[in-house]
C-alpha cells in the first residue's frame, strides 16, 4: 500500500513540474494593453502634467483587473490554470501599486517635488518589472531593465524625455509580447 502511494505522489510531482516547465507565460494582450497604458500615461506627463495622477488612479487599476481577467481566460484555454501562480502576480503587481501609493504623500505634503516623485515612480515600476522578469515572465526583466535606463535617460534629455521613455516602453513591451507569443508557440494569444 505504502508503494502505491508513494507512486502517486511521485506522478504528482512529476505532473506539476512539467506543468511548471510547460508555463505559457502572459499573453500578447497583456503585454500589448501596457504598452499602450504606458504610452499614453508616460507621455501625458511632458504634454498634459495635471492630469497624469487622474490617469494612473483610473489607468492602473483597471489595467490590473483586466490583465487578471485576461491572464486567466488564457490559462483557461491552455489549459494550465493555476491559482497559486495567479495570486503570485496578483501579490507582486500589488504591491508595486502600495508602493507608488504610499509615495504619493511625498508629493501631497511637498516632501518632494512632483516631477521627482514621478522619477521615484519610474523607479518603483523598473523593479517591479524587472522582478517580475526574474520570478514570473521572462521578457519583462529586459523591460525593466530598459526603464532603469529610461530614468538615467531623463536626467539627460531636456525636452520630451517622458514621451521618448514611454515610446521605448511600448516598443520593448511589444516585442516583448511577440516574441514571447513566438517562444511559446501559440501564435493566438
Amino acid at each position: 500500500m505504502g508503494s502505491a502511494k508513494q507512486l502517486t505522489d511521485d506522478l504528482e510531482y512529476l505532473g506539476a513540474l512539467l506543468r511548471r516547465s510547460e508555463r505559457g507565460g502572459s499573453p500578447f494582450i497583456i503585454y500589448a494593453l501596457w504598452a499602450v497604458l504606458v504610452l499614453v500615461g508616460f507621455s501625458m506627463v511632458d504634454f498634459a502634467p495635471h492630469r497624469v495622477g487622474l490617469y494612473w488612479m483610473i489607468a492602473g487599476p483597471l489595467g490590473g483587473v483586466a490583465s487578471a481577467i485576461l491572464g486567466h481566460r488564457y490559462g483557461l484555454r491552455i489549459g494550465q490554470v493555476n491559482r497559486e501562480e495567479g495570486i503570485r502576480h496578483l501579490w507582486h503587481w500589488f504591491g508595486m501599486m502600495v508602493a507608488i501609493l504610499l509615495a504619493v504623500p511625498l508629493g501631497v505634503t511637498g516632501a518632494i517635488s512632483w516631477p521627482v516623485l514621478s522619477r521615484v515612480f519610474l523607479l518603483i515600476i523598473a523593479l517591479a518589472y524587472f522582478l517580475a522578469g526574474v520570478h514570473q515572465d521572462r521578457p519583462l526583466k529586459w523591460v525593466g531593465l530598459l526603464m532603469m535606463a529610461g530614468y538615467v535617460g531623463l536626467f539627460f534629455i531636456p525636452a520630451y524625455g517622458w514621451t521618448l521613455v514611454g515610446i521605448l516602453v511600448f516598443l520593448s513591451l511589444i516585442v516583448s509580447g511577440l516574441l514571447e507569443r513566438r517562444r511559446c508557440g501559440t501564435p493566438n494569444r
